[in-house]
């Protein structure tokens, strides 16, 4: 038989879903098409981006005259890839050659569409099955991830996504075959047929419209899948913009038809606006055959997250001079810096008006209302209080005597002591153009004097909260007025004044000496050290062979150097010219991603669980970031109810200031009592909180974990493990 050729260029940018019909052999069909995806696209939502075609994968062919599907199959005997054939019939009193034959949209997946010319807006409709078979080799992706693509007549058909996934991910399930049903209680239905609506053009800017005739709010789609290695990933296709998802959860045996875990959402979820290429992962959800009125507990993996996003005291930062006569910032301000992925602001307060007097009273409350604004506005401070910000002639004076240093440092004790919960750290200031402790006219650099400055350290030490460190700007600084011994697990964080020191270094890369920061090896070796228990950061100054992101020559490179003397911040707005060989050597979005810590979830145990009996609990993660949590954080472990409500709250014996890069895998052990008398559907999360009263309630003050499906933006709480009492 003489094959018809449909060469159809069909350009993919969307995830595929692999069923596993065999396809029959190719001399069987009557017409074959091309499908050609391209070399990469973000449909898929594996690390590559990659994406292939697989054998089974079936197409839904609509024609002009008409509304019947033609199917066309990519057969186990091309086997798939990047490019395809896929191959079907066309028969029932088509005519080949008419313009009848014209095809006018592609479908994926292969169901039973229908499409009238003319109707809704010449757009066709799509079934979505409200019952779903999946395999063990076919569990990646949707069944019902919708994708449609429209001919304009040059044969080439470029497919979209016509909606959003969420992924429901369900470990530790003891059965060798499983059903979910998902019922959406709010007003969108999940299944049944629904136009698509949009431009109708190859643009991206179509949808699924749920919303049309879906009156039924709890009707819903279910799933069957084979479970490998104890777990399940079940994907639902939602339209991309604001969906309104509630689910009620159900997950069955397939076999025997026990219930392993069921649950219905406090709340909405994956609301906020996103890109086609978004999928919303629900999380981790533990579940495991149900004795009496307790879980048996098992073991969950979690999923690592390499996005960017917002956690307190660490990233880049944003910088703001304050002089007298200036307004105090807005909360709004902060709270838009947020939304832009920061949680840090350099503060630099100038007392030019005040070398030789006190402080104004207007400036001290400019001050105050400043440190107010963070608390609102969610983001803390990096602060620093210089008299200059120039060492030409016209700039002196540099600085002020030490009387008045004193005298000042004694007027912003209070403040320091009442605000200290939104400052990170304060850099020692003060002494010499901008407070970086050189060009002085009053501390001596010829030879230095390390008394006076000593004096000026102790003075700031004592002004900040006692569990607050305050940065010097060399090392050989920290070796003069506090000792030359490195700090160890054994030394950190006890209160001593060594203890609290950390370094800025504000020419980082600068030069093979950091423009002078660093006099030779032993003063690197001290920060290196060091800089595992604190603060350090600061900014760029200059272009140079130093700051190429990997190695050049015999320079390690920023990335290296960055992990090596454990960054916690970084200015985002200088060096320019650094910052901008960063983004284009393709390195700059993992600073920002790594600066300070970022912790990682690898897997936690749970023991079995009853109400009113103990359930023993062991965590392991990673911090993958540059440095340790530097200041003060509790941690506790979290019981919730499937309405949010707090049945239990348990402190977790360990200091995420020790939780650094260089410590390897993190264990957190706890045995928690379950409340006695409660019984459903319980959350247990990992939270860690700010200490201080005035934040610890705040979740924007709290830490996330770089994990997929498990934070809650509104409580702060990481989600561990759900389970039934």
């Amino acid at each position: 038989m003489k094959k018809h050729l449909l060469h159809i260029a069909i350009l993919i940018a969307a995830a595929a879903f692999c069923s596993c019909e065999s396809g029959l052999a190719p001399e069987t069909y009557e017409y074959e098409l091309t499908a050609e995806a391209p070399e990469s696209t973000k449909s898929d939502y594996s690390s590559s981006g990659s994406f292939s075609w697989s054998a089974g994968d079936r197409i839904s062919v609509l024609f002009h005259k008409g509304t019947d599907n033609r199917f066309f199959v990519l057969t186990a005997r091309d086997g798939g890839g990047k490019s395809a054939t896929f191959y079907g019939n066309i028969d029932t009193g088509y005519t080949v050659g008419a313009s009848n034959t014209s095809v006018q949209w592609a479908l994926f997946p292969a169901g039973n569409h229908s499409y009238t010319p003319g109707a809704n807006g010449d757009m066709p409709v799509f079934e979505v099955p409200s019952e779903t078979d999946f395999t063990a080799s076919g569990a990646h992706f949707s069944a019902n991830l919708p994708m449609s693509a429209k001919g304009d007549g040059s044969g080439v058909f470029r497919f979209q996504h016509l909606g959003t996934n969420y992924r429901f991910r369900f470990t530790g399930i003891d059965a060798a075959k499983v059903r979910l049903e998902i019922k959406n209680l709010k007003s969108y239905a999940l299944s049944g047929t629904f136009p698509i609506k949009g431009s109708s053009a190859s643009s991206g800017e179509n949808y699924l419209d749920y919303s049309s005739g879906a009156t039924d709010a709890e009707k819903a789609i279910a799933f069957t899948q084979n479970v490998v290695s104890g777990t399940a990933d079940f994907y639902v296709a939602t339209r991309a913009w604001r969906i309104a998802l509630q689910p009620q959860l159900t997950l069955t045996d397939a076999s025997t038809g026990e219930v392993l875990y069921a649950k219905s959402a406090g709340k909405v979820i994956g609301t906020e606006e996103k890109s086609f290429l978004f999928m919303y992962d629900v999380g981790p959800i533990a579940v495991s055959s149900q004795q009496g009125q307790g879980s048996e507990g098992g073991t969950v993996s979690y999923t690592e997250s390499t996005d960017l996003f917002c956690n307190p005291e660490r990233g880049m930062y944003n910088a703001l001079e304050c002089r007298p006569g200036d307004s105090a910032i807005k909360a709004s301000k902060l709270e838009a810096l947020r939304t832009k992925g920061y949680t840090l602001m350099l503060l630099e307060y100038y007392l030019t008006d005040f070398v030789e007097k006190d402080i104004s009273k207007s400036f001290l409350t400019l001050i105050e209302n400043n440190f107010k604004a963070l608390r609102s506005g969610g983001v803390k401070c990096v602060l620093r209080f210089a008299y200059s910000n120039g060492h030409a002639e016209s700039d002196h004076p540099w600085d002020a005597s030490e009387t008045w240093v004193m005298r000042h440092i004694g007027q912003l004790k209070p403040y320091l002591q009442q605000y200290g919960d939104v400052i990170l750290v304060l850099q020692a200031g003060f002494i010499g153009s901008w407070g970086e402790w050189y060009y002085t006219d009053n501390f001596g650099m010829n030879p230095v004097d390390y008394n006076a400055r000593g004096r000026v350290l102790d003075a700031l030490l004592d002004a900040m909260p006692s569990d607050r460190q305050v940065e010097v700007r060399t090392p050989n600084f920290k070796k003069k007025l506090v000792g030359s011994t490195a700090l160890t697990a054994a030394t950190a964080h006890n209160g001593t004044l060594q203890a609290r020191v950390g370094g800025h270094n504000d020419c980082f890369g600068a030069s093979s000496s950091d423009s002078g920061t660093y006099s030779g090896s032993s003063d690197r070796q001290l920060w290196a050290a060091d800089s595992r228990y604190t603060i350090m950061g600061g900014e760029t100054c200059a272009v140079s062979d130093y700051c190429h992101c990997q190695a050049y020559g015999s320079n390690p490179g920023t990335l290296s150097e960055l992990a090596t003397f454990h960054w916690t911040y970084l200015h985002d707005g200088y060096h320019k010219d650094v910052l901008n060989r960063w983004s284009t050597e393709g390195c700059l979005n993992q600073i920002k991603r790594d600066l300070g810590y970022r912790l990682v979830l690898e897997d936690a145990t749970f023991g079995a669980a009853s109400a009113g009996s103990n359930m023993q609990v062991t965590i392991h993660l990673r911090n993958k970031g540059y440095a340790a949590p530097m200041n003060p954080r509790p941690v506790y472990l979290v019981l919730t109810n499937s309405s949010g409500t707090q049945l239990g709250k348990w402190p977790v014996d360990s200091d995420p200031r020790f939780w650094g890069p260089d410590d390897g895998r993190i264990t957190l052990n706890k045995t928690v009592m379950l409340p006695a008398g409660v019984s459903g559907s319980m959350q247990l999360h990992l939270y860690l909180p700010a200490p201080e009263e005035t934040l610890s309630a705040d979740p924007r003050f709290a830490i996330r974990l770089s994990n997929t499906g498990v934070w809650n933006s509104s409580t702060g709480l990481n989600l561990l493990y759900s389970f039934n009492l």
